[in-house]
């Protein structure tokens, strides 16, 4: 079999954390790379577990969107899903996971079992933190089974449904660029995206909506003038205001992906090969330290 390569990509995640903090982009895009192999290096192996740290917000919003997922398929099946029963299926999920990441089950399989940055430091998280995250949940999963967005897709012929991967990409000036929404169909001679978002609503959003556009048009070839998308907020009720995304909109977010790939370029130390050097990536300490999964380690933050 053909050894992985270290492929040079971009997506919005990606960029954010190379404007945090380009040594946590080290970290995680070249340090860590190779750390799931049994004979790597200890240095690749230990940053390899530890961009795989995550923390209950973030396992929420993932658990949400799996579970959402599994409503459409169920739904895509001819079957009603329960909003009940997917809520008591998160629960399990969630539970499962804790109970991963207290037993440390992390250390045999990083990627495969649950690391939560709540207990790297040895405390319990309170009950009433737990509770509001399983609030969390409920609200989100509830009120996306009443939103307009789900309505929508009701509507929709589930042969209108366009196929996704969980992880997907489009070329974009010769970069590979990922970028998968969570939903898309074609309606009434438009494409539509939707995004969950377990979050509260932000503004950075509406150009990730952008970049999911330009990925439809070079994805299934069609008209970017004919495709709307709109992030879908389901803890304030799942509203739905779908939005074309423009041929102004489409060069702004090009403009800020080719500048952004061209500052990540020029730190390699070789392009052609995506080589890149630890002493050329600075720490900028801050208050993202607080919350990066790399602290541990980072001399920054010692």
């Amino acid at each position: 079999m053909r050894p992985l390569e270290n492929e040079f990509s971009w997506s919005l995640s990606r960029s954010r954390t190379f404007s945090d903090c380009p040594r946590k982009y080290w970290y995680h895009y070249y340090g860590s790379w190779g750390g799931w192999d049994p004979d790597a290096p200890a240095d690749a192996r230990e940053l390899y577990q530890l961009k795989q740290i995550t923390n209950l917000h973030l396992l929420a919003g993932d658990v949400v969107h799996r579970a959402i997922e599994r409503a459409l398929l169920t739904f895509a099946q001819g079957q009603e899903p329960d909003p009940t029963a997917v809520v008591a299926w998160c629960k399990s999920e969630m539970q499962k996971s804790f109970g991963e990441s207290r037993n440390e089950q992390w250390r045999e399989h990083p990627k495969r079992f649950a690391r939560l940055s709540e207990h790297e430091s040895g405390q319990v998280p309170k009950r009433d933190f737990l509770v509001r995250i399983a609030q969390k949940i409920g609200e989100s999963v509830r009120n996306f089974f009443e939103s307009a967005a789900y309505g929508l897709i009701r509507e929709t012929d589930i042969d209108q449904w366009l196929p996704m991967e969980t992880l997907d990409t489009f070329q974009f000036e010769g970069t590979k660029v990922f970028a998968v929404p969570d939903f898309a169909c074609r309606h009434r001679g438009e494409v539509l995206l939707l995004d969950w978002k377990t979050g509260r609503p932000d503004k950075r959003n509406q150009d990730q909506v952008v970049l999911y556009g330009l990925f439809a048009a070079a994805k299934w070839d069609v008209d970017p003038d004919c495709v709307r998308g709109s992030p879908v907020y389901l803890l304030t009720g799942g509203q739905v205001e779908l939005r074309q995304v423009s041929a102004e909109d489409r060069e702004r977010v090009s403009d800020v992906m080719r500048k952004s790939i061209a500052a990540m370029r020029e730190r390699l130390a070789d392009a052609d090969s995506n080589t890149a050097r630890q002493e050329d990536y600075e720490a900028t300490p801050g208050f993202a330290c607080r919350s990066c999964n790399f602290r541990s380690i980072c001399p920054a933050v010692q």
